[in-house]
């Protein structure tokens, strides 16, 4: 076994819990298999002029692969491989010898096994306890890191808790071997500034003194609103995730990682999640029979505030590499 750095303390936060992970991935996941695509892919795609949801999907992964310098390498791990799509992708576009996913989601996993794909490795278990035999060439970790920290966590403690994926990383890559990274980040300033403070205006948009006043006031409403949605989104989607910032996560791999790579797309997440949005209202109906109506309810409201959100730059898509130094 690789030896991993630091103790494995049981006292240590492991991210969100297994009940979490099953409301979000098995039971609403019913849903969500009617409105992702054929690949299955539950994370913002990488947008062109033309594309389809679905071929937006595919310039992602192949983005990750690029940037992790994983094609035709022999072992790369998915952390939080969700269904599947990107392992496939790997082994069968990339050259990849034998890509390992990890997934808390027992349907998640199940679904991947009975896939079959050739050199595709699933394991049901957490990061924190993961223990590969062989070192990974590369790794992956798509809208996964906001699984890592709690909800009630102070920022030393989100941090210190994405230093230990960084230092589990650090462990199982090779001399060089890069991570590459997608997030839903809020912006610097974190989840407070960025949920209450106003969206960035033009000089001068707020007009005469009444003016200000009223836009003042609308901002105080927008920003209790907010909030209120926000946390709407974390009892019925969302338990127990939390969005890091770059500025974290920067402070996570210091001294483990360079960072040779930072991209903040916003309009990724808008286009991407307007296509989801588009699509579960045409399967409302369809998805109250497999989950009931108000879970249903309960993902479009949150799709229509991210998507709300994402236009008003409250939060973005996050890409970034780690390269090991």
């Amino acid at each position: 076994m690789i030896a991993l750095i630091g103790s494995r303390r049981t006292s240590a936060y492991k991210g969100t819990s297994s009940e979490a992970i099953l409301h979000q991935y098995d039971f609403l996941g019913e849903f969500y298999r009617l409105t992702l695509g054929p690949e299955l892919v539950y994370s913002y795609g990488m947008w062109e002029d033309g594309d389809t949801l679905e071929s937006a999907q595919l310039r992602k992964l192949d983005h990750h692969v690029e940037a992790a310098r994983a094609a035709g390498a022999g072992r790369v791990l998915d952390v939080g491989c969700g269904w599947g799509s990107l392992l496939q992708r790997l082994v069968e576009n990339h050259g990849v010898g034998h890509a390992v996913g990890l997934t808390m989601s027992p349907g998640q996993a199940a679904w991947v096994r009975q896939k079959g794909w050739p050199n595709c490795e699933i394991l049901a278990e957490n990061w924190f306890d993961h223990e590969p035999d062989a070192p990974y060439d590369a790794i992956i970790a798509i809208e996964a890191i906001e699984h890592f920290a709690g909800t009630t966590m102070l920022r030393r403690k989100r941090v210190a808790s994405y230093r230990t994926f960084f230092e589990r990383c650090h462990t199982w890559l090779r001399p060089g071997g890069r991570i590459s990274l997608q997030a839903n980040a809020w912006n610097g300033g974190g989840w407070f500034t960025s949920l209450v403070l106003p969206p960035r205006r033009p000089a001068g948009h707020e007009g005469n003194g009444g003016g200000r006043i009223r836009t003042a006031l609308k901002d105080v409403r927008d920003g209790f609103d907010n909030v209120r949605e926000g946390m709407h989104a974390s009892r019925k989607v969302f338990p127990e995730v939390f969005l890091p910032t770059r500025g974290e996560l920067s402070e996570a791999a210091r001294g483990l990682f360079r960072i040779p790579e930072v991209r903040s797309d916003p309009d990724d997440g808008v286009k991407t999640v307007a296509s989801w949005l588009e699509r579960a209202q045409a399967n409302r109906a369809r998805g109250a029979e497999l989950i009931g109506a108000d879970a249903v309810a309960d993902i479009i409201r949150e799709q229509r505030t991210a998507l709300k959100f994402l236009r008003e730059r409250r939060y973005t898509a996050l890409r970034m590499v780690f390269e090991k130094v």
